[in-house]
C-alpha cells in the first residue's frame, strides 16, 4: 500500500505543478524536486512492499515511507490551500471571513524546510532499502505481475461465486422440495453454517430456481445482517411482494398497520421471503410478529452463521447444514475458476500440479476456493504460479486451519498499485450496503485514485470509463460482488462479502487509510493515535441527532462519508446536525464530501463551504438544505456537484466559474434569479434535471463530451429543448420530461442515444416513426409523470396521446428492451413484420384502452420475457393458453402477469 500512497501522492503533484502551479507560490522547485525522490522510491516500493513479511524492520521502512508520503501531501496541500485563499477573485472575498484560520498559515520558509527535512528522510530509508538487499524493480504498470492495461481487457473474463458453485446440488434439491411441498409441515426453512461457506449463495440459486419462482405467487430477500433494524425489514419485505408504487404508502404505516398487512399478504397469497444473515436470536424475536404461526401456503428460508438461531425460530424447519467441500470439490470448483478455461495442454499440466498443492490451503471453503482462483485465473507463467505457492507457504504453513484473510490477503497483496487505494475506500461502506457505482467512481475520482493521467491515450474513454474497469477487476478478482445491472449492462451497485469486508476495514485501518465511527464515539471525543485522513461516519439505528462534533480534530481529512443504515433509499432515520456555520473551514484538504440524506437544523448550507478550494466531489442528494449559497462558486477543482435536494431552492449562476465539473445534478425543483451560464463548462458528462428555460449558452458551444441528459420541460419550451439536443452530439442517454407534444426529427438526436424515457410528455403524433430511425437505441422507455393542477391535486400526463401506435418493418434494429407504461389513450399498436428484430423484454402496464398485443409479436423471436402488469383481466385471458392471443406469445420463454383488478 505504500507503493500506492507514494504513487498517489506523486500523481496529485504533478496535477498541482500543472494545473495549479500559482497555488506553489514560492516552493515550486523543493515542490519538483520531492517529487523526483518520491518517484524514485517508488521502484523500490515494489519490492519492499511484497517483502514485508520477511522482516519488522522492513515492514516499518515501508510504514515510515507511506507516513512521510501522507506527510508531505498534508505539506503542499495546506501550503496550497494557504496561497489559494490569498489570490483575488471570488475566492477570496470569502475566504477573507477566515482570516483567522488563514493567520496559521505556513509561511514559504517553513513548508521548505519541512520539505527539505522530508527529502532527508526518504533519501536515508532509501539507503536503507538498497543496503538489506531491496532492488528497484522494473515491472511496469504497478504490482509484482502487473500487465498493462490491453492485457488486461483481452484477458478471460471470470465467473463470480453465485455462478462457479459446486457441491451444492444435493442440498439446491432438497430445499426446493421442501419449499414446493403442500401441506401442514413447517413452513421455515434454514440454511446454516461458518461465513464462506456459502450460504447466501445458496439461498440465492434457491429464490432463482425456475420452479420455486412459478410456484410463489411473490418473492422477497431481505438482508438482515448484525443491526437488525425491525422497521426498515419489514418495510423492505411488504414492498417487494406488493409493489414499489406502494413506497411512500407503506412508509407511513404504523408499525401495528405495517405487522397486520404482512401477515393478511402472507394469508391471500403465496409468498417466498428469505432472511439472508440473520446473527442472533434477538434480532428473530424483533421481526417474528409479521410472520404467521400456522401453516399457509407462503414460506420462509432463512440464513445464518449460528445454528442456534435456525432451530429457535422453528424447532420444526428444514434445517441445511452446510459442510466444507471435500477435496474432490474443492479440486473442482478451483479448476473451472482458474484452469479449465485455458487452451494450452502444457500449462495446464503444470498448473493442475501446484493447484492441487495449494487446495489443501484452502480448507474446503469455498470462498477461499474462489478467491485463490480469481488470484490463479490472473496468472499466465509457471513462474507465477511458483511465487503463489511460495507465497501461500511462507503465510500459512505453520497453521492447521485456514485463515481466511491470509487468503484474501494474497488477492489485495497482488492488486496493482491503482487499485489498492480503490478497494480499500470500500471500507467506508456498512456491512451488506448496496454501494452505487456511480458514486463510488466519483469519490475515486476525486480522490485522485483515478488519475487523468491513467486514460489519457488518445482515447474517447472518460475518466468514469476508467473507474469502471477498475471496478470490473475487482470484480473478476472476486473481491467484489455485482449487486445489480443497469439497462445499459454496467455494474449499478456493487457489495462486498462479510469476510472480505472484515478484512478490507482491517487492512485500511492498520494502512491508516480510514477511520469508521459512530455518533457516540465522535461525541466521547474517542482518542485518534494517528491522523485521520478518511472518514466515515455511519448512523445507527438509534443515532438521532449529531451534536457538538468537534471537527477542528480532524484537520487532515481527505474523504468525509455520512452514510445511513442500508438500504439507505428505504431508511427513515431522521438524524440531525448541529454543525457549526464554520464547520467546513476545519477541513480545508478535503477532496471528497459525501452528505446525501444529511439533515440540518436551519436548512442552510453554510457560506464557508466555499473555504474548500481542493473539493472535487459534493453530494447533498436527499438532504434537507433549502438553501445553495453561491459561495459554491469558488470549488473551482469541483468535478462533481450533486445538488437533487429535497426543497425547492434558488439556484444561483456560478457554475461558469466551476470550469472542472464534470457532472452536475440540478435539484428537482429549482428557481433561478438569472439564467444558468453553462458555456465554460466543456468537460460535462452528465447534466441531470436541467429547465432548458433557465440556461444560457453561446450559440457556437457544444456539450462534446455530455453522455447523460435529463431534461424538465416547460409549457411553450419547444424551441429551447430542440435546441439542447442538438447541442449534445455525443449523448447516450436521454430523459425527457412533461411538455414537449412534438419530438425533435431523427436527425437532430445523437447517433450514440442507447436509452431514452420519456414521461409525460404528451406527444400528439406518434413517436415510433421518428423513434424507430434511431441506430443504436437499445432501451426505450414511455412512463407517466405527475402534474399539478392545484396546491393538493396531481394528475398523471400519459407520454402519448394519440390512439394509434406502429413498430414498421425494419425499424429499432437495436432495440433490446421496450417499456409502455400509462398510455391511457392508447387502443391499437401495430408491429409489422421485420420490426424490433432484436427485442428481449418487452413489459406493457396501465394502458387501459389496449385490447391486445400486436400481432406482429410471433415474429420477433429473440424475444425472451413479457410482463403484462395492471392490465385487464380480459386483456390477460387472451393471452393465456386457448385465448385469441396464445399463438402471438407462445414462443415466449418468459410470460409473467400481475394483477390484473378488472
Amino acid at each position: 500500500m505504500a507503493e500506492a500512497v507514494v504513487s498517489g501522492v506523486v500523481t496529485r503533484i504533478g496535477d498541482l505543478l500543472v494545473q495549479e502551479g500559482k497555488f506553489l507560490s514560492g516552493v515550486s522547485n523543493q515542490v519538483e524536486l520531492l517529487q523526483i525522490e518520491l518517484k524514485l522510491m517508488q521502484g523500490l516500493l515494489k519490492d519492499a512492499d511484497a517483502r514485508q513479511n520477511e522482516s519488522e524492520l522492513v515492514r516499518q521502512w515501508v510504514a515510515e515511507i507511506r507516513d512521510l508520503a501522507y506527510d508531505a501531501d498534508d505539506i503542499i496541500a495546506t501550503h496550497a490551500h494557504t496561497v489559494g485563499s490569498r489570490k483575488g477573485g471570488g475566492v477570496q472575498k470569502v475566504l477573507e471571513r477566515c482570516s483567522r484560520i488563514l493567520d496559521e498559515g505556513i509561511t514559504v520558509h517553513h513548508v521548505g524546510s519541512k520539505i527539505e527535512d522530508i527529502m532527508i528522510k526518504i533519501s536515508n530509508l532509501k539507503t536503507s532499502f538498497q543496503g538489506y538487499g531491496i532492488r528497484e524493480s522494473m515491472i511496469k504498470g504497478g504490482g509484482s505481475s502487473s500487465f498493462n492495461e490491453r492485457q488486461r481487457e483481452q484477458r478471460q473474463t471470470f465467473s463470480h461465486l453465485e455462478h462457479d458453485v459446486v457441491g451444492f446440488d444435493d442440498d439446491l434439491n432438497k430445499l426446493v422440495e421442501f419449499l414446493l411441498k403442500e401441506g401442514e409441515d413447517s413452513r421455515v426453512a434454514s440454511i446454516c453454517g461458518m461465513g464462506g461457506l456459502g450460504k447466501t449463495t445458496l439461498a440465492k440459486m434457491v429464490y432463482n430456481y425456475r420452479e420455486v419462482k412459478q410456484h410463489f405467487d411473490c418473492h422477497a430477500w431481505v438482508y438482515i445482517s448484525q443491526q437488525c433494524q425491525r422497521r426498515r425489514v419489514w418495510e423492505e419485505i411488504l414492498i417487494s411482494l406488493l409493489s414499489k408504487d406502494q413506497r411512500d404508502e407503506i412508509q407511513k404505516l404504523k408499525d401495528a398497520e405495517i405487522v397486520e398487512k404482512l401477515r393478511q399478504v402472507q394469508c391471500e397469497k403465496k409468498c417466498l421471503v428469505i432472511l439472508d444473515d440473520i446473527w442472533n436470536i434477538e434480532a428473530w424475536n424483533s421481526v417474528q410478529e409479521a410472520f404467521l404461526v400456522r401453516s399457509t401456503g407462503s414460506k420462509i428460508l432463512l440464513t445464518s452463521r449460528n445454528k442456534q438461531v435456525c432451530l429457535h425460530v422453528d424447532p420444526r424447519s428444514f434445517l441445511c447444514e452446510l459442510q466444507s467441500l471435500n477435496e474432490e470439490r474443492s479440486w473442482e470448483l478451483l479448476d473451472k475458476i482458474a484452469i479449465s478455461w485455458r487452451e494450452d495442454c502444457v500449462t495446464k499440466t503444470y498448473m493442475k500440479k501446484f493447484g492441487k498443492e495449494m487446495i489443501g490451503y484452502c480448507g474446503g471453503l469455498p470462498l477461499a476456493i474462489t478467491v485463490l482462483g480469481g488470484l490463479l485465473a490472473a496468472k499466465q507463467t509457471q513462474e507465477e504460479w511458483e511465487d503463489v505457492l511460495r507465497h501461500i507457504k511462507s503465510y500459512l504453513h505453520v497453521e492447521q486451519n485456514l485463515r481466511v484473510n491470509k487468503v484474501l490477503a494474497l488477492s489485495y497483496n497482488d492488486l496493482p498499485c491503482h487499485l489498492k487505494p480503490c478497494f480499500l475506500y470500500l471500507g467506508h461502506f456498512p456491512e451488506d450496503f448496496e454501494i452505487p457505482t456511480k458514486e463510488l467512481i466519483r469519490m475515486w475520482m476525486g480522490e485522485g485514485f483515478v488519475s487523468e493521467i491513467q486514460h489519457n491515450r488518445g482515447r474517447e474513454d472518460t475518466m468514469d470509463d476508467v473507474g469502471h474497469r477498475y471496478l470490473r477487476e475487482l470484480v473478476q478478482r472476486c473481491m467484489v460482488l455485482v449487486g445489480k445491472m443497469g439497462s445499459l449492462g454496467r455494474i449499478k451497485t456493487c457489495r462486498m462479502h462479510d469476510l472480505m469486508r472484515d478484512f478490507c476495514v482491517s487492512k485500511a485501518q492498520e494502512e491508516n487509510f480510514l477511520h469508521i465511527t459512530n455518533i457516540l464515539s465522535l461525541e466521547r471525543r474517542e482518542a485518534q493515535n494517528c491522523k485521520v485522513r478518511r472518514l466515515a461516519i455511519i448512523l445507527e439505528s438509534n443515532d438521532y441527532y449529531i451534536t457538538g462534533i468537534k471537527f477542528s480534530e480532524y484537520p487532515y481529512l481527505r474523504s468525509l462519508l455520512y452514510l445511513l443504515p442500508l438500504p439507505y433509499e428505504n431508511n427513515l432515520i431522521q438524524s440531525y446536525s448541529d454543525f457549526k456555520e464554520s464547520c467546513f473551514k476545519k477541513f480545508k484538504l478535503v477532496r471528497v464530501l459525501h452528505l446525501e440524506r444529511f439533515r440540518k437544523h436551519g436548512r442552510k448550507l453554510s457560506k464557508d463551504i466555499g473555504c474548500l478550494i481542493h473539493l472535487r466531489y459534493l453530494s447533498l442528494k436527499n438532504s434537507n438544505i433549502n438553501k445553495v449559497s453561491t459561495s459554491i462558486g469558488n470549488l473551482r477543482c469541483l468535478e462533481t456537484l450533486d445538488l437533487r435536494i429535497a426543497s425547492k431552492p434558488r439556484v444561483p449562476n456560478v457554475f461558469k466559474y466551476m470550469k472542472q465539473l464534470k457532472h452536475l445534478y440540478l435539484p428537482w425543483r429549482y428557481r433561478v434569479c438569472c439564467k444558468l451560464e453553462l458555456g465554460n463548462l466543456s468537460y460535462l458528462q452528465t447534466l441531470v434535471n436541467v429547465k432548458p428555460k433557465t440556461i444560457q449558452i453561446p450559440t457556437w458551444f457544444k456539450f462534446n463530451l455530455l453522455r447523460v441528459l435529463k431534461v424538465k420541460n416547460k409549457k411553450g419550451a419547444q424551441d429551447a429543448i430542440q435546441m439542447l439536443i442538438s447541442r449534445c452530439p455525443l449523448i447516450e442517454k436521454l430523459h425527457l420530461r412533461k411538455h414537449l407534444k412534438k419530438l425533435p426529427e431523427a436527425h437532430q438526436f445523437s447517433p450514440n442515444l442507447a436509452k431514452l424515457t420519456l414521461s409525460g410528455t404528451k406527444l400528439e403524433e406518434d413517436p415510433m416513426e421518428t423513434l424507430e430511425k434511431l441506430p443504436n437505441l437499445k432501451i426505450l422507455c414511455f412512463r407517466h409523470a405527475l402534474e399539478k393542477i392545484s396546491r393538493h391535486t396531481y394528475v398523471g400526463c400519459a407520454t402519448f396521446t394519440g390512439k394509434n401506435m406502429v413498430c414498421s418493418e425494419r425499424g429499432f434494429p437495436l432495440l433490446q428492451s421496450l417499456l409502455l407504461s400509462h398510455l391511457y389513450d392508447l387502443e391499437e399498436w401495430r408491429v409489422e413484420e421485420g420490426a424490433m428484430p432484436s427485442l428481449c423484454r418487452l413489459e406493457i402496464e396501465f394502458c387501459d384502452q389496449l385490447k391486445m398485443v400486436p400481432d406482429g409479436l410471433r415474429f420477433i423471436t429473440t424475444l425472451q420475457q413479457l410482463e403484462i402488469k395492471k392490465m385487464s383481466k380480459s386483456f390477460k385471458d387472451r393471452l393465456n393458453e386457448g385465448g385469441p392471443d396464445f399463438d402471438k406469445v407462445k414462443h415466449v420463454p418468459s410470460l409473467v402477469f400481475q394483477r390484473w383488478d378488472y
